[in-house]
């Protein structure tokens, strides 16, 4: 998530999207809630939101859109410019690190973000965002040369990806969050799975909390982290706030706290 402090040029900005049929609002049963707007999801996809408080701050999946509006950028994408599309897997397990991936056509390629850096200490000064963009970075360069010149870029909504999304636009690319399914979505969760497999010696531990309902996600999140602190602390995730507390932790309460981390 992007934060921000409110504005007269943001407020304005949001009317006129409003007005163009770019995003709609949103009702939420918030009492500190002003606005709530999402995307319309056909220039700005429907994952894309933006919430302002009743303090003046706000925060927005992506501010970049907002900005390219207001400087008259925001625009269809380049049919003439192959796709590439980046998603990442494994952000939700207390176990093993995330891999990031990327698919271009119908080629996908992945690097591992090590559980090291969801260790306290790195995981606190947020390292592994880094790691994840150096990586990412890495894959595009070396397995598809690209450049902004022959490639767009579409990147998933979630927070492990945004410091990849702003590297890309620095660069030059034409970089739109959405939400990625599909190929890669699903090929990512496979291989995650088959990595859980080999770290933890053959146990089925991986989850999609995406593909659960609510009422499942702690337990299959406990069982993976019960393993891991009976058999395989190296493994788990320990800067996670959740896993230094107790077993009691709220996991939704989890869940939202580290849409900020």
């Amino acid at each position: 998530m992007d934060k921000f402090q409110t504005n007269g040029t943001l407020e304005t900005a949001l009317k006129n999207m409003v007005n163009q049929g770019l995003i709609v609002s949103r009702a939420e049963n918030n009492k500190y809630l002003v606005l709530s707007y999402k995307g319309a999801g056909t220039l700005i996809t429907s994952k894309w939101n933006i919430k302002i408080y009743n303090t003046g701050s706000g925060v927005c999946t992506d501010a970049g859109v907002i900005k390219d509006f207001v400087g008259g950028r925001l625009r269809p994408p380049d049919p003439s410019l192959k796709l590439i599309q980046i998603d990442d897997a494994g952000w939700g397990s207390p176990l093993g690190g995330i891999i990031v991936g990327v698919v271009c056509e119908d080629r996908i390629v992945t690097d591992i973000i090590d559980v090291a850096f969801f260790k306290p200490g790195p995981f606190n000064r947020k390292e592994y965002l880094k790691a994840f963009a150096d990586q990412g970075w890495a894959l595009i360069q070396k397995e598809f040369e690209a450049t902004p010149e022959t490639y767009r870029v579409e990147i998933c909504t979630g927070y492990v990806n945004m410091k990849l999304r702003d590297l890309l636009r620095e660069k030059g690319f034409d970089v739109r969050q959405v939400e990625i399914k599909g190929l890669l979505q699903d090929s990512l969760e496979n291989r995650f799975r088959d990595y859980i497999k080999e770290i933890t010696g053959g146990e089925d531990l991986a989850y999609d909390p995406k593909e659960l309902h609510a009422s499942q996600i702690g337990n299959y999140y406990y069982k993976a982290l019960n393993f891991g602190k009976e058999k395989a602390p190296h493994l788990l995730k320990s800067g996670w706030r959740s896993i230094q507390k107790s077993e009691q932790t709220d996991i939704f309460k989890y869940l939202d706290e580290r849409m900020f981390q």
